[in-house]
C-alpha cells in the first residue's frame, strides 16, 4: 500500500517539483556556479573516465546483479531527476531536460560542497540515490564515482570536482537522448 503511494503519479509529480523548487531556490547562485564550472573547466577531462566507469558497469554487470532481488529493489524504477514522466521513454523526458541542466548545475555543486569532504560521506553520497529513484545496485556503483570525484575535490579543489561531476552527468543525459534515439 505505501509502495503503491510511493508510484502513484501524484507522488512522483509533487516529489519532483519538491527536487525542482529546490534547485530553484538557488536561482541567485546561478552566475556564481557557472563561474565556478568556467574555473573547474580544465578537469572535465576526466568526465570520461567516470562516464566509462559507468559504460563498464552497464556493459558487464548491471544484468547479472539486476538478477539479485534485494540489488534490484527501487521504489520507483528510475531516476527521478530525468522527469516524474521518465518511465514514458523519450517523450517523458524531453520536456524536463532543461529543468535538468538547471538542477545539475546547483545540485551537483551542493553534491561536492558537502559530499566529498569525507569517506563516510561519499557512501552516504551514493546510498541517498536510492531516494532519487535508483536501484539499490546502481547506487552501489556510484561508491567508485564518488570516489573517483573526491580524488579530484581533494587533489584540485571543489571546481574542479564539480566540473567533472557536471560534465559527467551531462555525458549520460546526452547517452540517454541517443539511446532513445537509435
Amino acid at each position: 500500500m505505501v509502495l503503491d503511494f510511493l508510484e502513484s503519479d501524484i507522488f512522483v509529480i509533487g516529489y519532483y517539483v519538491l527536487i525542482v523548487a529546490a534547485s530553484l531556490l538557488l536561482v541567485k547562485d546561478t552566475k556564481k556556479r557557472l563561474s565556478d564550472l568556467k574555473k573547474g573547466i580544465g578537469s572535465i577531462k576526466f568526465a570520461p573516465i567516470a562516464f566509462g566507469m559507468l559504460i563498464a558497469y552497464i556493459f558487464l554487470v548491471y544484468d547479472y546483479v539486476d538478477l539479485i532481488p534485494i540489488l534490484n529493489w527501487s521504489w520507483l524504477g528510475y531516476n527521478i531527476a530525468f522527469g516524474p514522466l521518465a518511465d514514458q521513454g523519450f517523450w517523458g523526458i524531453v520536456p524536463f531536460v532543461p529543468l535538468l541542466i538547471y538542477m545539475f548545475i546547483h545540485i551537483n555543486h551542493v553534491e561536492e560542497l558537502y559530499f566529498r569532504k569525507s569517506k563516510k560521506m561519499v557512501v552516504i553520497w551514493a546510498l541517498m540515490h536510492i531516494a532519487m529513484g535508483i536501484k539499490v545496485h546502481t547506487a552501489l556503483m556510484l561508491l567508485p564515482l564518488g570516489f573517483f570525484f573526491k580524488i579530484i575535490y581533494d587533489k584540485k579543489g571543489i571546481n574542479h570536482s564539480y566540473a567533472t561531476h557536471f560534465a559527467t552527468n551531462i555525458l549520460i543525459v546526452i547517452t540517454l537522448f541517443l539511446s532513445f534515439m537509435f
